[in-house]
């Protein structure tokens, strides 16, 4: 993965209806957090959506493009990211690594608080540092360079350490609580394997000060399910061949596993009090609308 692979990430943009304090991917808030403060900010291309009042008339003729004032919010909400690079997040049977996919996403929610003029900050794990949130593209550049740099290295660290295990996140999650403000967001990229009875209980602690996002990672392998036959297998340190036979009726019973597993997966992170943002490949549904 490298950073051209992240930085494309900054031209998505999703649509939809909003109520009052609700955020989808688009980054549309209609809240009274992002109420416009009086100081110039900056000067930048008109989007859709932007008060004409505030175009920069001489930027405009002087560039021949439409350029907006941009002013600093009286108020900004931050949000740290919480990608989970643990040795499972390897895992991948078609495209790419699971791992990949969070890094992707992650990088479309870094380009999104930077359209919203919102700090972002990054936890990745198993790694203890968190990037405190600011604002501003240079942000944004670090926060994607840490993750191109993390993703090289990941599975280099001992899969026996204590940062491995799944009490890991729910860490990570502690500590961007300790570093953000009353109503301020943590989203959590990852596949949410493991035992999660410590980040289901950290999350109901922060439950009224901090906004807990959950954003599921999985490998496509649970949409598209493996045909019956005789797979080939290479097996560590052994050179031998060997295989292994899938029937046609353990690939029905174990996807009915599946989705169950992914049922109870979401309810029981939704009664910790975690939105659960939907995806599909590396592209932002809506909140709690999926399985």
């Amino acid at each position: 993965m490298t950073l051209g692979e992240l930085i494309p990430a900054q031209g998505r943009r999703h649509r939809g209806h909003l109520a009052p304090g609700q955020r989808f991917p688009s980054g549309m808030r209609p809240s009274r957090r992002r109420a416009q403060g009086v100081d110039l900010d900056s000067i930048g291309p008109y989007v859709i959506g932007d008060d004409l009042r505030f175009m920069d008339w001489r930027a405009t003729a002087r560039t021949g493009r439409a350029q907006m004032k941009r002013f600093v919010a009286e108020s900004h909400l931050a949000r740290i990211l919480v990608v989970d690079f643990r040795p499972p997040m390897g895992f991948a049977t078609d495209t790419h690594p699971m791992a990949k996919t969070a890094a992707l996403v992650a990088a479309e929610l870094a380009w999104e608080a930077f359209n919203l003029q919102e700090p972002i900050g990054l936890s990745v794990v198993p790694e203890q540092e968190t990037i405190e949130p600011r604002r501003g593209r240079s942000q944004v550049i670090r926060v994607l360079d840490h993750l191109v740099a993390r993703y090289a290295t990941m599975g280099a660290d001992d899969q026996d350490s204590a940062m491995s295990d799944s009490d890991a996140l729910a860490a990570a999650i502690d500590r961007a609580a300790a570093v953000l403000r009353k109503g301020d967001e943590i989203t959590v990229i990852s596949d949410f394997g493991g035992p999660l009875d410590t980040l289901k209980s950290v999350a109901r602690q922060l439950a009224g000060s901090r906004t807990i996002r959950a954003v599921i990672v999985e490998d496509p392998i649970y949409d598209n399910p493996i045909s019956a036959g005789r797979y080939p297998i290479r097996v560590a340190s052994d050179d031998a061949r060997a295989s292994i036979v899938v029937p046609r009726s353990g690939i029905s019973r174990q996807h009915g596993v599946a989705e169950t597993l992914r049922t109870d997966l979401r309810r029981s992170l939704r009664q910790s009090g975690i939105h659960i943002v939907e995806i599909i490949g590396a592209t932002l549904l809506s909140e709690g609308n999926g399985r």
